[in-house]
């Protein structure tokens, strides 16, 4: 799967999915960790296509988490795999309408995908 960025307990990987950047997170997101989630989300902030985080391997989710992808939402849509725990931790810090939320990858992908093909502009 794709470049890798690894610290502590968390591991976010970075894949490409036809126009879609997908970042799948494994492992514990805290305020110790939240940087390599806010380095992975920078590094995809511009690219073409839609962006989708995959939190379904997360074992635990902060607020912190929560944080980085409001602001990451915030240059762009954000298509978020969530579980009941990370959804209730997005509910609570207020940031869960800021965000596409879905229950499984492939739903998300799907979204992210449609949505950067309305984008496009064809000249003929």
């Amino acid at each position: 799967m794709g470049l890798q960025i690894a610290d502590g307990g968390v591991v976010v990987s970075l894949k490409r999915l036809g126009s879609a950047s997908v970042l799948v997170v494994r492992g514990c997101v805290d305020t110790g960790t939240v940087h390599v989630l806010q380095e992975r989300l920078a590094g995809v902030a511009g690219a073409p296509g839609g962006v989708v985080v995959d939190l379904s391997d997360v074992s635990f989710f902060s607020s912190a988490g929560a944080a980085a992808l409001a602001a990451a939402s915030r240059r762009g849509g954000l298509h978020v795999v969530v579980t009941p725990m990370v959804r209730q931790v997005l509910d609570a810090a207020g940031v869960a309408d800021s965000l596409h939320l879905h229950d499984f990858p492939a739903e998300a992908e799907e979204a992210a995908s449609a949505g950067a093909s309305r984008h496009l502009l064809l000249v003929g």
